[in-house]
């Protein structure tokens, strides 16, 4: 300690500077050490009962209040203004309790507890010294109202630091299990873990055992999916939910069940994705964690098949049941080549003629009638009909028989145009 007479001249102003001097001899007097102790206990009693036997925490604790009752005792007796308070064991446990994912409510309380321990030491060394030197009453409450206003200010100033250094390493550490729980999802994907321990799957905070739905958005980044699944999950009454972020701006959402999916719900989850307006490749249900990966494969394939469309041709929202011939024969062209030429004859030829058909019936078979058709290509009925006509003579049977398989083939004749 430094003398009085050099404690109490020469003073900056400071948090502490409204006290007079017979207070700041005082608070100067007060044992730091033992302080020390009483609020370690209380915040241990208090705010972090769990960790009373955790003798690591327990020191960065001790640390943190020993540095907060010399700073504080610093700007009660004027040494060191409270804009000039920089903290460093504070805000170290503050980020130790991030790493330790204590709530900051605990952090909060702590605080709370702490500087109304260190209140009532300095408020009982006021009112023995305003005793001992006989000052007045109205004094010794102006000191105390003083001192009340300079402890709080002070807790404040320090209280937003540590909030901050918290929130900041709390961040940061969300940011590292958000990279660990993608990298643990690739390697599930990749086929490089079959087996996760039971922390992985703590990490992940999917269940694996169970049926799952794979949902590709394309076009939605990872903040936006995570509302679009609320919706998702309400339509379908899934058990449970897994978000993994596929690209800068596009997501793979699972949703399970612990029994098959039916074609009842896959329903309704494609009608709650239509009626959100987003771009949706599903994969279909597939049980444990062989499905959780093959429900994704379906959702890559559709969006090849998508991709081969071009965005004009293709539904906003396609199943993989949609698309699983075009996936299947896509996956060997020459024999995809092959049903087109089996399926559509003369009608596959390369020519402007053959093209106007081609589109002529794919219009039909999407509209389902000669005068919606004539409407869409704005042309006469009659139009209609007569290249109807000529459709059936190049593909040998009328444009009702083998519709599947004639429209697979316009689909898979597409694909082929349009691949690179």
């Amino acid at each position: 300690m430094q003398p009085a007479s050099r404690r109490l001249s020469d003073r900056p102003s400071s948090g502490g500077a409204s006290l007079p001097d017979w207070a700041r001899e005082a608070a100067d007097d007060v044992d730091l050490r033992v302080l020390c102790d009483v609020v370690v206990r209380r915040d241990i009693e208090v705010a972090f009962p769990s960790y009373a036997e955790d003798q690591e925490f327990v020191d960065h604790l001790t640390a943190s209040v020993r540095e907060n009752l010399r700073t504080l005792q610093d700007v009660l007796c004027a040494r060191m203004r409270l804009s000039d308070v920089r903290l460093r064991q504070p805000l170290t446990f503050g980020a130790v309790q991030a790493r330790l994912r204590i709530p900051q409510s605990a952090l909060q309380r702590s605080y709370r507890v702490g500087f109304v321990a260190m209140w009532e030491t300095w408020a009982a060394r006021l009112r023995a010294h305003a005793q001992t030197a006989d000052i007045s009453r109205d004094e010794t409450s102006d000191a105390l109202t003083a001192l009340t206003l300079a402890i709080f200010g002070y807790q404040d100033h320090v209280a937003v630091q540590v909030a901050d250094t918290y929130i900041r390493e709390d961040e940061a550490l969300s940011r590292s299990r958000a990279h660990v729980r993608q990298r643990l999802i690739r390697g599930l994907l990749d086929g490089d873990e079959d087996r996760l321990s039971p922390s992985d799957l703590l990490t992940i905070g999917y269940e694996f055992d169970a049926h799952h739905v794979a949902v590709l958005l394309p076009e939605v980044a990872e903040g936006a999916a995570g509302r679009l699944t609320i919706g998702m999950r309400t339509a379908t009454g899934a058990r449970q939910s897994l978000i993994y972020p596929s690209g800068l701006r596009s997501t793979v959402v699972w949703l399970s069940r612990l029994s098959p999916w039916p074609g009842e719900l896959v329903d309704r989850l494609r009608a709650a994705l239509s009626t959100a307006g987003v771009t949706a490749s599903l994969g279909e249900g597939r049980p444990g964690l062989e499905g959780f990966r093959r429900t994704y494969a379906q959702t890559q394939d559709v969006e090849r098949i998508r991709a081969a469309w071009g965005p004009e041709r293709s539904p906003k929202v396609i199943n993989y049941s949609e698309v699983g011939l075009e996936v299947l024969l896509m996956r060997d062209h020459d024999l995809a080549r092959r049903f087109v030429e089996d399926e559509l004859g003369p009608l596959a030829l390369d020519n402007p003629e053959t093209a106007r058909l081609r589109e002529t019936l794919d219009t039909w078979f999407r509209l389902g009638s000669h005068v919606a058709t004539a409407e869409f290509l704005g042309l006469h009925e009659h139009t209609i009909r007569n290249r109807l006509r000529k459709v059936e003579k190049l593909i040998g049977h009328g444009v009702g028989e083998r519709r599947t398989e004639t429209q697979v083939a316009l689909r898979v004749m597409t694909l082929l145009a349009n691949r690179p």
